[in-house]
């Protein structure tokens, strides 16, 4: 096998193929905005063209970041996969690759290698077309002017303001009917947003309603799904696996995981970007007492029979989000410690 970096014309085909070879054909628009910054390279056997990857290069003044976004080996050469790994992991060391669980044979390969492994995001998509039941009071209405500022503060509150629209991008949407208001008795108390995915066939849906009871959220997805089916598409949801109550909600709406993300994590690939520290300069720091935050990700049973001083203990199994929720201050000196190794 053989890596070779191709314009995307030479690799859209398999792409398609790849696309098609899922039974549920939905790429949803997070990992599409990835493949589109992706790198395309065509994996190749001699002079012919084996499969393809997209590698997503994170480039810093000393050093690169590596994460493959999409790897894929036509049927006669399914069983390589661990062949196309090794290749793409000798040539570039990603640090990290992006799977889907009906992805099998790369899956199968990634677990093989024991790489330690998170849920990213779950598809979820309507079961049924039952209809919504009864409105008591309710209703879904298109966004309109008098009701962007309360899209605002409803984006504000329920996703934070670095993921909240402009009033400028909400009259975008609006123009475009892609969000609707839910109202009680003419009052709006959330939103549902919708939007066409990859493939043309799952209309995606989402819900911003905190203070609204999950009955309510239901009648809202269901019908804003009886919306999309009149226009021939099929309902479905992207979210994070944490969402419980989301989860719940879409859950009691008759919507089933069709399929998850995963993201396995190379160690090896990581480890030559982060500076290493002994004990002594470790001592040294934590008794100066600096800023300094000291992470323990052996495991809970470790934890509970002891830790160093002042240090907090995160789950090393969901590493990477729990540093996202946790971590704000990218200032902070960290110190990160495991079995064999600080």
């Amino acid at each position: 096998m053989d890596l070779r970096k191709v314009p995307y014309e030479k690799i859209a085909g398999l792409r398609d193929e790849r696309l098609e070879s899922f039974q549920t054909q939905l790429f949803p628009n997070f990992h599409m905005h990835l493949a589109q910054h992706a790198e395309p390279f065509a994996i190749m056997d001699g002079q012919e063209t084996v499969g393809y990857t997209l590698l997503l290069f994170d480039r810093h003044e000393e050093h690169e970041h590596v994460t493959l976004i999409e790897l894929y080996l036509t049927p006669p050469h399914r069983d390589r996969y661990e062949d196309a790994v090794d290749l793409i992991s000798e040539r570039h060391e990603p640090r990290a690759y992006l799977v889907r669980t009906d992805d099998c044979g790369f899956e199968t390969a990634l677990i093989a290698y024991g790489f330690p492994m998170e849920m990213s995001m779950s598809v979820m998509v309507s079961r049924t077309t039952a209809a919504p039941g009864p409105a008591d009071g309710l209703d879904l209405v298109p966004l309109d002017y008098p009701h962007l500022r309360l899209a605002h503060d409803l984006y504000s509150h329920a996703r934070g303001l670095q993921e909240t629209p402009t009033i400028g991008e909400l009259e975008a949407a609006m123009e475009e009917d892609l969000i609707w208001v839910i109202t009680q008795d003419r009052h709006p108390v959330g939103l549902v947003i919708r939007e066409e995915s990859e493939g043309r066939r799952y209309g995606l849906l989402d819900i911003l309603a905190p203070h609204v009871s999950d009955e309510k959220q239901v009648w809202a997805l269901k019908t804003a799904g009886r919306q999309f089916e009149e226009q021939g598409l099929i309902p479905a949801a992207v979210m994070d696996g944490r969402s419980v109550r989301k989860v719940a909600v879409f859950r009691a709406a008759d919507y089933f995981t069709a399929v998850s993300y995963l993201v396995f994590y190379d160690p090896e690939a990581g480890r030559p970007h982060v500076p290493v520290v002994d004990r002594d300069e470790l001592k040294g720091l934590i008794d100066a007492d600096g800023d300094l935050l000291v992470l323990d990700v052996i495991g809970r049973d470790h934890w509970e029979r002891g830790h160093l001083p002042g240090a907090e203990w995160i789950d090393y199994r969901n590493l990477s989000r729990e540093s996202r929720d946790r971590l704000k201050d990218k200032d902070q000196p960290i110190v990160v410690y495991c079995n064999d190794y600080t």
